[in-house]
């Protein structure tokens, strides 16, 4: 499969209509060639967020690129102010739990071109371990970016969906292979920092994005 996010931030002055009409046209951009498509409100609390996330999965590239130019011309309008944007391939790690999902969520990140590529490496396999050790993570998936824009030179995208809003906030925010292992790639004050930027957004869905088609 080959995935496509974009992260929406709306000018201050969009109205209700004028975004709707612009998530209006990334439904009809991507239907005749998508295998799944997800748009949602950010909940509040994301870091660099925006105000929508569109999430959508394709059977390939070239189908992801027959509906890419029509998706541009969606987002190309006085109220988009900016979109942050990653294709990559997907593989998708199943969730352990039955419960069906209710948030997903998306964390775009911007690794230093200068880091060590076994640093690189060590935060990819801590990263992609996180479901091993925080049970409220349900299907996930890791991945280097393939093409990134927006703010940043994004390099990977880590997702994950919860059954509930508190398995994000609470056990994996604050449980403890969290903070003694992937954690340090982030605070500059451990000394081992290799993310630049990042986006943290996640949003209420139906059914899983993850998993779907």
């Amino acid at each position: 499969m080959f995935e496509v996010i974009r992260l929406i931030h709306f000018t201050a002055t969009a109205d209700r209509q004028s975004t709707a009409a612009v998530l209006t046209g990334l439904r009809a951009a991507v239907v005749p060639h998508a295998t799944a498509a997800s748009i949602a409100p950010t909940l509040p609390g994301g870091i660099n967020a925006g105000h929508a996330i569109f999430r959508v999965r394709f059977p390939s590239e070239s189908d992801w690129r027959a509906a890419e130019h029509a998706v541009d011309a969606a987002l190309w309008t006085p109220t988009v102010e900016r979109v942050d944007g990653v294709t990559f391939p997907g593989a998708v790690r199943v969730a352990r739990s039955a419960a069906p999902p209710r948030v997903y969520r998306t964390l775009l990140v911007a690794v230093d071109p200068a880091a060590e590529p076994d640093d690189v490496r060590q935060f990819e396999i801590e990263t992609a371990a996180m479901p091993h050790y925080i049970r409220s993570i349900g299907a996930s998936q890791l991945a280097r970016v393939s093409s990134a824009s927006g703010a940043a030179l994004w390099t990977h995208v880590w997702e994950q969906e919860y059954s509930d809003l508190g398995g994000l906030t609470g056990p994996y925010m604050s449980h403890p292979y969290h903070w003694a292992h992937v954690d340090r790639w982030f605070d500059g004050e451990r000394g081992q920092k290799i993310v630049t930027a990042l986006c943290h957004g996640f949003a209420t869905i139906e059914e899983s994005i993850l998993t779907a088609g």
